[in-house]
């Protein structure tokens, strides 16, 4: 589905009723990347939504999609737009820098926050360097060279040998299909992110923080730490897979998530029914 938010047309889908759930992706992939985690949670009475990030997926690239802060207004207008107030958010990577700009500027519309494979700190020297050549790389046509970096880091060893499968060809496709340009203004929106330690330490909301053991992107103690520094956190795992784990492990990571939101929401009855007053 498509609808017109801040001026573009941007990509959603919206499933299930009951509790809404929205998922931001990871770079530089899209919407679908989350689509193992749909039906668990629709089954068990929560409302799903996906979106693609400006210039991802089915989105448009807007002029100013090197900045978090277009993201996050994207994200409330989709909200707006769909008649939701608050939402458990999960964000992945690139998703998670977003969901954090989202806790900073629109924090009433964020009833949990679930932080999968991110970090709250912004690049160091070694990181802004890498990010700058990958960018010249994109301006100077090397666009190949630079999706088959990011496809070396996505997919673990064991994801490479499963490169077959449904799951690992569709990223594949993904990856090497996504525009330059977004690419390119995803990097920089990534690169200029601000440090965020300072306030997941004021953070009241419940929090979830999932890593992954053979993560070749965010290193697993990056996971441990920002734990450590939510005052309600609610579990930290780290799953024996890269950074794609919410494909890869997808069965636990659905376990830990639906285990998570569980706690936000009452499960005495069923969540579609009306609840009854007394007369």
């Amino acid at each position: 589905m498509k609808a017109r938010i801040n001026g573009v047309q941007i990509g959603y889908d919206d499933f299930g009723k009951g509790p809404a759930v929205l998922f931001i992706h990871g770079y530089p992939l899209n919407r679908k990347m989350w689509r193992r985690q749909i039906e668990p949670l629709v089954n068990d009475g929560f409302r799903v939504i996906l979106t693609d990030l400006s210039g991802f997926g089915e989105s448009e690239l807007r002029e100013d999609a090197e900045d978090l802060h277009t993201h996050a207004d994207d994200l409330v207008g989709l909200l707006n737009y769909l008649g939701v107030g608050r939402a458990v958010v999960c964000g992945i990577s690139m998703g998670g820098y977003v969901l954090f700009d989202l806790l900073d500027r629109y924090p009433q519309r964020v009833a949990g926050a679930c932080f999968v494979v991110t970090r709250p700190v912004g690049d160091d020297v070694q990181e802004r360097v890498k990010r700058a050549e990958l960018r010249r790389a994109l301006e100077n046509g090397e666009t190949d060279r630079v999706r088959e970096a990011f496809l070396r880091v996505l997919l673990t060893p064991t994801g490479r040998k499963k490169a077959r499968s449904t799951d690992m060809r569709e990223v594949c496709e993904w990856v090497r299909t996504a525009d330059p340009r977004s690419m390119a203004a995803g990097l920089k929106a990534i690169g200029g992110r601000k440090d965020y330690t300072s306030l997941i330490k004021k953070l009241s909301l419940p929090t979830l923080v999932v890593g992954a053991e053979l993560d070749q992107v965010i290193h697993p103690l990056h996971s441990e730490l920002l734990a450590r520094h939510l005052p309600n956190c609610f579990r930290a795992v780290s799953l024996k897979g890269g950074h794609l784990v919410n494909l890869e492990k997808f069965q636990a990571f659905n376990g830990h998530l639906l285990e998570f939101l569980r706690t936000l929401v009452p499960r005495s009855r069923d969540l579609s029914e009306p609840v009854e007053q007394p007369s």
